[in-house]
């Protein structure tokens, strides 16, 4: 089919839900959009069929309205239609943030990101899947490169290091190119926005396990259901007390369960229940993307065994249980500590850049 024919299929599918007058007319009156509906439109936009005007309408009206559970579906079916492919083990996981969070745009600690390293050290097999900051200091990404990471590999470059070490990692706009048609709006509005939702959702290797922290405490429930219509094997979606995108340990965590598909429940987790104690937020920061490098380090090499160690051990622990690797949060966190302290999660951390290195050379 030729680019001219791709092009009037997606408006006649586009029309057939009324067009972008329609579309942003319900979604300003509070009208949830049906699946196929926000399919058509995001389709459209990562098509590059959109005004700026149209995304950017698109894009606050949905984020006003709060986006539904059927709707966040038909987005994340969009993202698939047009992410790269990337082919991975069944069994693979991911621990993810959705970032958003006023608390995290200074001085965050790239926890997600080393709680994948050690998550992968213990025993599960991880693809990270990320991005640079956008509203914190460092974002997932944006500490891999400075670790030294070739973070821009294709699907066969990560499938790779996923195979022979059990841990790689996604860039966003590797697999999302289609993103570029969003990402300058989303960037001119600066504001938290559903699309902050979106890349936790949709994983290019299209993995059923995961952990996804929501910053939102309002859309915590939303993603779950999303996950449970996408059928996710084994989920927890997490929302911190004090607002982090993770497991915290200054405060209590809701965590919305997902199993087979379906949401099973949802449970206060107090990190005193598994030994750690709680702290105040200046105890668990981070830096720039440098000293994240440097605090991970130090963290992997025995030499900090404090609250960092702590929040890094809850967020793999919570990693092991949807990988199946343990049965409850405490021997993960004890999984988790042992994997820092005897050096295999700092023998991951040299495997995965030699490894990608040497692949994207």
């Amino acid at each position: 089919m030729t680019n001219d024919e791709n092009a009037a299929e997606s408006q006649e599918t586009l029309e057939a839900h009324g067009g972008w007058s329609t579309v942003l007319s319900d979604l300003v009156a509070g009208v949830d959009l049906t699946p196929s509906a926000s399919r058509a439109a995001l389709g459209a936009i990562l098509r590059g069929e959109a005004t700026d005007a149209q995304v950017a309408g698109f894009i606050i009206a949905l984020g006003m309205k709060g986006g539904s559970v059927l709707e966040l579906t038909g987005l994340v079916e969009a993202m698939m239609d047009a992410a790269a492919p990337l082919e991975l083990p069944d069994g693979t996981i991911d621990i993810v943030g959705s970032g958003g969070a006023p608390s995290r745009r200074k001085h965050a600690l790239s926890v997600s990101t080393m709680a994948g390293i050690v998550a992968s050290a213990a025993g599960a097999v991880v693809c990270k899947h990320g991005s640079v900051a956008a509203s914190s200091s460092s974002g997932s990404f944006d500490t891999l490169t400075a670790l030294g990471l070739a973070i821009d590999l294709d699907g066969d470059g990560v499938a790779r290091c996923v195979e022979e070490i059990g841990l790689g990692f996604a860039f966003a706009k590797t697999f999302h190119p289609a993103m570029r048609f969003v990402g300058p709006v989303r960037s001119e509005l600066g504001v938290p926005t559903t699309f902050n939702f979106l890349g936790p959702l949709s994983h290019p290797g299209g993995v059923r396990r995961q952990v996804v922290g929501v910053s939102d405490p309002t859309m915590a429930p939303r993603v779950a259901g999303v996950l449970a219509a996408r059928g996710s094997e084994h989920a927890l979606v997490v929302h911190g007390g004090d607002r982090l995108d993770e497991i915290t340990t200054t405060d209590v965590t809701r965590i919305y369960e997902v199993r087979d598909g379906e949401v099973v429940g949802d449970t206060e987790f107090d990190p005193e229940s598994v030994g750690v104690r709680r702290v105040n937020r200046a105890e668990i920061q981070g830096g720039t993307p440098e000293e994240n490098v440097r605090i991970m380090h130090e963290l992997f090499s025995g030499a900090d065994k404090g609250p960092r160690a702590d929040i890094i051990a809850v967020n793999a622990a919570a990693g092991l249980l949807v990988a199946g690797i343990v049965d409850d949060f405490g021997s993960g966190v004890d999984a988790a500590k042992d994997a820092m302290l005897d050096g295999r999660a700092a023998a991951q951390i040299e495997a995965v850049v030699d490894l990608s290195n040497e692949i994207a050379s």
